[in-house]
Parts: structure tokens; sequence; C-alpha cells
């Protein structure tokens, strides 16, 4: 019996040990933005932004390396910068989207956060700016440009800001392999590709659809554009387009299985594309999977976030190893029809059509370690290759609500800024008629998060 009781105990101690070492560990923190740093704020609201903004470098994110005094640094991205949905704007007629810019003067940026003696800080910030070193905005494009949004910006009063033809949306970050002052940027505008001087933020290299890019590229879904960036040891990019594509002006009702990647080579100009088969059934629409961030493992392995809300509404934020290397070029390849894949809704059709998906393979999902917010999009290996970093987009610390909405048809408060209009006065409508109803932004203070997840093996390994 002894006999017995030791060996159960010894099987128990293994099992457990087996559990903590199969565990993965995380490491937490906020990104601690310096006041010099916050978003100037002088709009209607800006009582309840004394500081201004909280900058959000959470977009996307790249390992740099140690500092002299040990500090583990990376380069973080911003997005377009605030804004919030909109009434739609109405004018001679003619009903046009809309998207609200608090902050319609801000320029997309990029800056080195340092991590050490348990604080994570954003030490730097560079704008990035046009050929000409003038800032860009993050303000949409003009409508009927190559990779327009099809949006009007308006300010937070609802009133009409001008374009910026030069405007970006920038969502992910990557150093250039053959000489690191270089960076390449992706947009979710355009989308474009840009290769930028890391020491000013000028674009040196601007790739955009139909010149450089494919042009399907720009029939991603409006704010929908490339999502992740990654650079290969050769120097290639890989760049993620967010969603699956809008090939034919039904994506809600789309069953399309995969989203697009492109493959740049910045030496010859070729541009491959990949199926990347997004987790189709977890969701209730194809069209609601998202990709976050995007790195570089090897020349054909990557990490790739999906994140997403699972048919019952609850959130997923799986990391994946992806292998493109037994991936085929879908470039050009159609439906029997002549039409685009995204069109076919099972898998094997596209399969029987030659083509080869990109290989996945689950090393975590956040959510089960705790991760809380829905957002997560920034990726970046550590040299030990266990250690997967991961950011936020806090959305520049606040939040946004329809106030004094009016009621439906059936008595329900209509809370979507999508289902008013606005005409050039800045009057307010439902349905053509006249309401007080107006956008409201509240300060929430969160700071982008910054947390480091540790496997128990090389993601090699898996």
């Amino acid at each position: 019996m002894l006999r017995y009781l030791i060996l159960t105990a010894l099987l128990l101690l293994s099992a457990v040990q087996n559990t903590w070492a199969a565990d993965v560990t995380v490491e937490k923190y906020d990104i601690e933005i310096p006041k010099e740093f916050m978003v100037p704020y002088t709009g209607q609201y800006a009582a309840g932004f004394p500081d201004g903004f909280t900058l959000g470098v959470g977009s996307g994110m790249t390992y740099v390396g140690r500092a002299a005094d040990g500090a583990r640094v990376f380069y973080a991205i911003t997005d377009r910068g605030p804004n919030a949905d909109a009434p739609k704007w109405v004018e001679a007629g003619k009903t046009t989207p809309t998207k609200m810019f608090p902050a319609p003067d801000f320029h997309p940026s990029f800056g080195a956060v340092r991590v050490k003696d348990g604080h994570a800080v954003l030490a730097s910030l560079i704008t990035v700016k046009d050929a000409h070193m003038r800032p860009v905005s993050g303000r949409a494009i003009p409508l009927g440009s190559v990779g327009a949004t099809g949006e009007i910006p308006l300010n937070d009063s609802l009133k009409r800001l001008p374009f910026d033809p030069e405007g970006l949306d920038t969502e992910g970050i990557a150093i250039d392999k053959k000489d690191k002052r270089y960076l390449w940027i992706c947009d979710e505008y355009g989308p474009f590709i840009a290769k930028i001087d890391g020491y000013t933020g000028k674009i040196v290299k601007k790739y955009v659809p139909g010149k450089g890019l494919p042009m399907i590229a720009a029939s991603r879904q409006p704010n929908r554009g490339l999502e992740g960036i990654a650079v290969t040891p050769a120097n290639k990019v890989l760049a993620a387009i967010q969603s699956i594509c809008d090939v034919d002006g039904n994506v809600k009702k789309s069953k399309a299985t995969f989203c697009r990647l492109l493959l740049l080579d910045p030496a010859t100009g070729k541009v491959e594309q990949f199926a990347y088969p997004h987790d189709r059934d977890n969701y209730k629409r194809s069209a609601d999977a998202k990709i976050g961030d995007l790195h570089a493992v090897s020349e054909t392995q990557f990490l790739i976030i999906e994140r997403g809300k699972n048919a019952d509404g609850k959130t997923r934020i799986p990391v994946y190893l992806i292998d493109i290397s037994g991936a085929s070029d879908i470039t050009g390849v159609k439906t029997k029809e002549g039409k685009e894949l995204e069109t076919l809704a099972d898998r094997g059709e596209v399969e029987a059509r030659g083509v080869k998906y990109v290989k996945k393979t689950k090393l975590l999902d956040l959510k089960d370690y705790g991760w809380k917010p829905g957002k997560a999009e920034g990726v970046a290996l550590l040299p030990d290759m266990r250690t997967i970093a991961v950011t936020s987009d806090n959305d520049f610390g606040f939040t946004f609500k329809v106030v004094d909405p009016v009621n439906d048809a059936d008595g329900k408060p209509v809370t979507k800024a999508a289902a008013y209009t606005v005409d050039p006065s800045g009057q307010v409508q439902y349905k053509g008629k006249p309401v007080n109803t107006h956008i409201e932004l509240t300060n929430t203070g969160t700071r982008p998060k910054l947390w480091f997840f540790t496997l128990p093996k090389p993601v090699s390994q898996y």
C-alpha cells in the first residue's frame, strides 16, 4: 500500500510539473505616455481632456533590441489618430459616409518604447512625412482617388474638414533588413505600403494599388486595409489585408474562406499573393474575421494575430505560426466563371482551382491568459524565439456615444451614429427630420498595453 501511495504521489507530482512546464508565463505593462506626447485637443469636449488625448502607439510594433542600459526597445506606431463614427453627410440630395476627427491635425507617428525596471515608457516620437517632408495627417483621402474609403472627414462639431491627398491610416511597422535606418509601414486607407527614413519619418517609396501593389488590394473593406507588416531575413515584405476583400459589393453575405497576404520583393517589384484561411467556422460571418499584425520568424514562417468575435459574441484572439512555403501564389487565379476566389464559399472549391492555402498552427489565444483589450494590433518575437510581445490599440484614450438618440419605429433608441445624417449647417437629422442628437466624447484615460507571453518552447518547435 505504501509503495502504491508513493507511486501515485510521484505520478501526480510529475503531472503537475508537466503542467507548469507547458504553461505560458505573462508579463504585463501599460505603456506610459509622457505629457509632451499627448495629443492636443481644443474641441467642444476639451474640458474632459485637460491633457489632451492619450497617444495610441499600439497599432503596430517591432522589436529593435537591447539598449546599452539593458532596456528592451521596440518601435511602435499609431494609426490615423483620434476618430469616431459620425452621421452621414447629406448635401444636394446625396448621402455620403463620414468619419469624425476631433484632432484633425494629428500626424501618424512612430517612436521607441523602452521596457526596463517594471515600466514601459514611450521615449521618442517621429511624425510620418511625405516625399517633400510635409507631415501627413490621418484624415481621409479624397473621394474617387485610388484607395479612398469613400468617407468625408468631419470635426467634433460635425463640420466638414478638408481631405488629405497624402493621408495615412498607419497600422504596421517593421525594420528593413538591408539598412536598419529604414522602416516599412502599412496603411488601411489605400491600402498602401511605404518605406520610410527612420531618422526623419520621410516616405522614400510608396506602393499603391495599381502602382506597385495589385489592384485587388483596393477592394479591401473600407478601413480594413493592410493591418500587419513584416520583413523577412532576405528583405521581402509581407503585408496582410485585415479582412476578406469585398470583390462584389456583397461582403456582408460573403462566405469567403481567406484573407489575402501580399509578399513584396522590393528588389524586383514582384508581388505574390497568398490565401490565409481565417477561422471561418468560429465567426457568425466571414466578414467578422480580422488580422491584427505580422512578424517574420524566418523566410517563410510568420506570427499572425487573428481576432474577432465568435458567433456567440465572445472575443477570440488566437496567435498562429503560419508557413507560406507550401502555399500557392493566387495572383490572377479566378473561378471557372472568371470571378475572384472570394466568391467561393467552400475551401474545396478554391483548392480545386489549384490553390494551396497558407498553413497555420495555433500557439495560444490571448484571451486564455487574461488579455482584456478587444484589440491586439502589434506583435513581435523576441530573440529567445519563445517570448511573443503584443500591443493593444487604446483608441487614444476616449470613447464616444450617441447622446439624446431618437426612437425608431419599434420604440428602440437609435444608437448608431451612421443611422443619422448631418447637413452643411451642422444640423443632425433622422429620416429627414431635425433632431437634437449629437456625438459625445468621453475620456477613458486608457493607455496602450504591452504584454509578453513566454511559451514553454521556441515557436519553431510547434
